[in-house]
């Protein structure tokens, strides 16, 4: 939005005053010749968007189909924004579905509620993925889009925000 300032003769942009025009350096002469100037590079700001844009890489989604091994589940894994899944301590829980992909193997980071990262290899065959967890600890950890492109140079994948609920071990009095 073009927001000139009579006081200063200076457009304000991005929380800055542009008081002279940006190629010939000169202080602008009306707010028509602001207003022109800004019209054009509000343009090409969009043009470089749309090219960012076209440039990046289409998304490979995780299409999360079964768990195995947890305590609760939600019944509709492949619908949801955000996936809750409650898993017993030192159990082994595997995850799998559809990943479609070469085969391959990689590391997948999940942020421990204290802000540290636990690595779990993901391994996919045939568009395929299995991964198995264990969480030795009581607590909340999370899987999400950025956490899981953060190892990779450029984002590859979508995912739904999976959190895990580790829950302490009970053992029934005799």
């Amino acid at each position: 939005m073009f927001n000139w300032c009579n006081q200063k003769q200076a457009i304000k942009l991005n929380g800055t005053y542009l008081l002279t025009h940006p190629e010939s350096g000169q202080r602008w002469e009306s707010k028509e010749q602001a207003q022109l100037w800004y019209s054009q590079y509000q343009a090409e700001q969009q043009q470089k968007a749309l090219a960012e844009q076209s440039q990046q890489p289409a998304l490979v989604d995780v299409q999360l189909q079964s768990v195995a091994g947890a305590i609760k589940v939600p019944s509709d894994l492949i619908s949801r924004q955000a996936i809750k899944i409650t898993v017993e301590e030192g159990q082994n829980v595997t995850l799998s579905g559809q990943l479609d992909i070469s085969d391959e193997s990689f590391l997948l980071p999940v942020l421990r509620d204290d802000g540290r990262r636990i690595y779990f290899p993901i391994e996919v065959s045939g568009g395929q993925f299995s991964a198995a967890f264990n969480f030795p600890t009581s607590g909340r950890f999370e899987v999400f889009p950025a956490l899981l492109n953060e190892e990779f140079m450029e984002p590859r994948f979508s995912i739904s925000h999976i959190t895990f609920y580790v829950v302490r071990a009970t053992q029934a009095a005799s």
